[in-house]
């Protein structure tokens, strides 16, 4: 049987939503979501700016 762990998290812009600050926010964004893809981490679900992410676990 499969185990998986999970993580919740808010990713939450940190800067004001100017034309030229939602560049910085998305480009942030997939920052972020690649390292967690890297670690293994595959986004679930989305509600709002709280992100949930699950991984199998051996």
């Amino acid at each position: 049987m499969k185990k998986y762990e999970y993580k919740v998290m808010t990713m939450t812009p940190t800067i004001p939503t100017t034309a030229k600050g939602y560049g910085k926010i998305i480009q942030d964004f997939e920052t972020t979501l690649n390292e967690l893809g890297a670690d293994g981490w595959e986004l679930i679900q989305r509600i709002d700016s709280l992100f949930f992410f699950k991984r199998e676990v051996e």
